[in-house]
């Protein structure tokens, strides 16, 4: 069901991580790993982010945003919720639990009032880490994982948005690394694993009307093995993408923006980064971790952490503008822990979760 790809460049070679290492990938989003005090990276243009001060009253009368109190979405009763996310279509939120076990979906409005309703279980394995929305908001994609004889199996799986809809990509394997990614306008999907990159067709078909949202989707930039890539769905090379001269340097969590001229990814140890999908400009915007780009790819939303070396003690979410050196901190009037911001696509609010209390929160930004 599934093809290893070749690779074209020995630099690209899949090395054995450390036990250190693969626990701080695993841990990644619950505990804050430990940060270099300053970028090595001299080709970086380190432009001055200009922070945007609040008036007496708290707001932002110089900011696109007005930050309200957060509302609680998803109450985190019996079990705690994280990593929440909008589909692009708007009309729901996919969620998981502790270590990203479980994966959950909620119908959303916000015609009268905002809030969730028919919240139903998907599935109890390990499948909310890495999962990514089709663009018509019918379908996730994520590696579904189970353990075997104590080994860790993965396989690439689709959910529909009813409870068991789902669809087999690949056959359970040892060694997925990363997230996986849709390509071809969702026709494929891929991933990387110790044997090589993994692609399976996923029987899906969006609308044409659809197809014009996904700028160059036949041709972009993933992350395979901690390096930059470009993949292309017209063959089966993949090419290293050189940001850095430092061949040791890990990256993760890229983002494209909706219109496909500008990327945003995390340097292990250092923080966000920002750069033009076609390699060019690139810049650092600050120790931020788990950006999410606005619809009209005019901003992107990280957070800001603090730990004790266990767990987060303390998080802010931030707006850096993508055009403009600008930072805003839109969290700062609550005390909650602000983690793995997810933006609207109508661009209204900030999807986020706390650990302290379990709950799925919303920011309205207006």
């Amino acid at each position: 069901m599934h093809t290893n790809i070749s690779r074209k460049l020995s630099s690209l070679q899949l090395l054995y991580f450390s036990i250190f290492a693969g626990m701080t990938f695993f841990l990644t989003g619950l505990i804050n790993p430990t940060f270099a005090q300053e970028s090595m990276v001299e080709s970086v243009n380190n432009e001055q982010l200009q922070p945007v001060e609040k008036d007496l009253d708290g707001s932002f009368s110089n900011s696109p945003f007005n930050p309200q109190t957060p509302i609680e979405l998803v109450r985190g009763d019996e079990l705690p919720f994280m990593n929440a996310r909008f589909s692009p279509d708007g009309e729901h939120i996919a969620f998981t639990g502790p270590n990203y076990f479980g994966l959950w979906v909620a119908d959303y409005s916000q015609q009268d009032s905002i809030n969730v309703s028919n919240m139903r279980k998907l599935t109890s394995v390990e499948a909310g880490f890495g999962y990514d929305w089709s663009l018509d908001g019918e379908w996730i994609l994520s590696t579904h994982h189970v353990y075997r004889d104590r080994k860790k199996m993965s396989a690439l799986q689709l959910y529909g948005m009813e409870v068991g809809i789902v669809k087999r990509l690949t056959d359970y394997s040892m060694g997925y690394q990363g997230d996986p990614e849709w390509m071809g306008y969702e026709s494929l999907a891929v991933i990387s694993s110790r044997s090589g990159l993994i692609r399976a067709e996923t029987g899906v078909e969006l609308p044409e009307g659809l197809k014009p949202a996904i700028p160059d989707d036949r041709n972009r930039l993933i992350i395979v093995d901690e390096k930059m890539v470009r993949l292309s769905v017209y063959n089966s090379e993949i090419d290293l993408v050189e940001v850095y001269e430092d061949e040791e340097v890990k990256l993760l969590n890229l983002v494209h923006s909706p219109d496909g001229k500008l990327v945003a990814f995390e340097r292990y140890g250092e923080g966000l980064y920002l750069m033009n999908s076609n390699g060019e400009n690139l810049r650092f915007l600050g120790r931020a971790y788990r950006p999410s780009w606005s619809p009209d790819s005019q901003y992107i939303v990280a957070m800001e952490t603090q730990d004790n070396g266990y767990a987060f003690t303390a998080a802010e979410l931030v707006v850096f503008g993508a055009s403009e050196p600008t930072r805003v901190e839109i969290t700062s009037n609550t005390d909650l822990i602000t983690l793995n911001p997810s933006w609207s696509p109508y661009g209204d609010s900030i999807l986020f979760n706390d650990p302290e209390t379990g709950n799925i929160y919303i920011l309205p930004l207006q």
